[in-house]
């Protein structure tokens, strides 16, 4: 394999309430949320193999998922439900909905979430490039379209770009995604657990893609 201009890692980032909160809008509520009902971790993934790195980021991702099930006392069964069940831990239930004919929500949980991102740092790490690749993040509307969906979409697809231009051999690892029905294009990405074709389906007709 040539020498690199630029390294790659990966970071699962999280950050969710351990425990249901106060809601601050309620007149009687007793004491309000504080930074020790926030767990937050951010945690770098090296290897010479960046696909090594790459498993064991989700590897781990998927060890953090399996913690809050376990606190919601069920079984993990899809990524999309993932995203429904776990806004326990992510949605504290004090926004506010704003707005007449479109409805949208001023909140103070868009920080909220558990992410795989892939970094990209040039030798003298003078710049970095960060790219979000899968995750689960607080919905305000948890029946519309996750946008973190096509953030790491975008992600991915800069991701196999970078594999491919430094001649990583990734064929086992690659999924073909034909986004055409969804305002998209033919594009190529390394697998992750999300189930992009499933969403070409549920969505087909719609527009949900950037010009990338």
């Amino acid at each position: 394999m040539k020498d690199l201009k630029s390294s790659i890692y990966y970071s699962v980032e999280a950050k969710y309430w351990r425990r249901a909160v106060t809601n601050i809008h309620d007149e009687f509520s007793v004491g309000l949320p504080t930074y020790e009902d926030v767990a937050k971790t951010k945690t770098k993934f090296e290897n010479a193999i960046p696909l090594v790195a790459r498993a064991d980021a989700f590897n781990h991702y998927f060890s953090i998922i399996d913690v809050l099930y376990d606190g919601l006392g069920k079984a993990q069964t899809t990524d999309a439900q993932a995203r429904i069940d776990l806004q326990t831990y992510l949605d504290s239930g004090n926004a506010i909905e704003l707005g007449n004919k479109t409805k949208f929500t001023s909140s103070p949980d868009y920080d909220k979430a558990i992410e795989v991102y892939m970094v990209i740092e040039n030798p003298s790490q003078t710049s970095t490039e960060k790219y979000l690749i899968h995750g689960i993040r607080y919905l305000d509307y948890p029946d519309r379209l996750d946008p973190g969906i096509q953030e790491a979409l975008q992600g991915l697809i800069k991701e196999y770009s970078y594999y491919e231009q430094n001649g990583y051999a990734v064929k086992k690892q690659v999924e073909a995604l034909n986004l055409e029905a969804v305002g998209g294009a033919q594009v190529a990405i390394l697998k992750t657990p999300f189930n992009w074709q499933k969403l070409v389906v549920d969505y087909k007709g719609f527009d949900l893609c950037e010009v990338w």
